[in-house]
């Protein structure tokens, strides 16, 4: 698996900036206003932080060249005192230097043990900082995260709330994806084009797949029976609406990833391999992987679940009516990937019914 979450380009923006101030490869340079406002504090703190370690390296850099003269550093902490002490530690032995060249061989060196501790302590409290920023990124990283599932979870659940008959489909179809994918990823079927996919961050995405329904009448949305062509035709907005809120959501925040696999997922998921499905009518490969992946999982979850207008179908006649749409409905490709692992499919639909 490739990154953990959309979240993570901020977390690595902030590792590359620390690192690049340890190593001072080159200057280093963070620009806290292209941060997400959750990381924008912790952010200026580092800044910080790299300000003082740049201000430390400047000052052994200085003393390494015999520069004895040069201002010890400003800050006062538990990195700049030891090199305070090594600096005037110096200083003492270059005057005691002098003197014996003078002539005065009563000079003696006394605090090499302590120059030695200094040096010590300054290295250990560089480690302790380094690792302890690197703790705090991991921490922060972690909650938004957290928060975020949650956010998530709650938006997909809303939405599955309203539409009560169908109780479990996003749950069910977010694993008959992972099942596809894991096959697909197995047997190298489309596996370049999956190649820069984070499969985590793709599998929590698909949980927005019937975002749009949010916007549907319960009048159509909880109607028992067949709909009419009008009701199917203010249902099928349902994608388009979903496309519509994320990328609403979309514009109001630096983390794409995520929810550019979302607006995939929710728009393209009812289109069909021969170009007669909507909202668009694509067409073979003009359909997005996520919309074709998404295609089996839904209409499998559909055809083997209760509705008020049809009974459930069993797994080995969802199964036919899937392989009987390979190349109509559905990526040819994909199908044979799901023949393959339809067992799977049926394990999934028992358990979570």
């Amino acid at each position: 698996m490739a990154g953990l979450d959309p979240l993570k380009p901020a977390a690595d923006t902030l590792f590359a900036y620390l690192r690049d101030v340890i190593y001072d490869y080159p200057r280093a340079k963070l620009d806290v206003s292209r941060l997400p406002e959750a990381f924008a504090d912790f952010g200026q703190g580092l800044q910080y932080f790299g300000a003082m370690l740049s201000e430390m390296r400047d000052f052994a850099q200085e003393l390494s060249m015999g520069n004895l003269q040069c201002r010890p550093p400003s800050r006062d902490n538990e990195i700049a005192a030891p090199l305070k002490m090594m600096h005037a530690s110096l200083r003492h032995l270059a005057w005691q230097t002098q003197q014996v060249a003078k002539g005065d061989y009563n000079q003696r060196v006394d605090f090499m043990g302590e120059f030695a501790d200094a040096f010590n302590e300054m290295t250990k409290q560089l480690e302790l900082r380094t690792n302890n920023l690197q703790r705090m990124i991991d921490e922060k990283t972690k909650s938004v995260v957290e928060l975020k599932n949650a956010i998530l979870k709650t938006m997909a659940e809303l939405v599955e709330y309203r539409d009560d008959v169908t109780g479990g489909h996003i749950e069910r179809t977010q694993r008959y994806l992972g099942i596809l994918i894991d096959a697909m990823l197995a047997r190298g079927v489309y596996a370049e084009e999956m190649a820069s996919w984070d499969i985590k961050l793709v599998s929590q995405s698909a949980q927005l797949h019937d975002l749009g329904k949010i916007a549907v009448k319960d009048s159509i949305l909880l109607k028992p029976g067949k709909l009419t062509d009008e009701e199917f035709e203010s249902i099928k907005q349902h994608s388009v609406v979903g496309e519509e809120i994320i990328e609403k959501i979309i514009t109001e925040t630096t983390e794409r990833e995520f929810l550019e696999h979302a607006k995939l997922f929710a728009g393209t998921h009812h289109e069909k391999w021969d170009g007669s499905g909507y909202p668009r009518g694509l067409k073979g490969a003009e359909i997005p992987l996520q919309g074709r992946i998404m295609a089996i999982a839904d209409v499998y979850d559909a055809l083997v679940s209760n509705r008020p207008y049809k009974k459930a179908f069993t797994h080995e006649e969802a199964s036919n009516i899937i392989s009987e749409s390979r190349g109509t409905h559905f990526d040819p490709a994909l199908v044979d990937i799901f023949l393959s692992v339809s067992d799977e499919f049926e394990k999934i639909a028992l358990f979570y019914t």
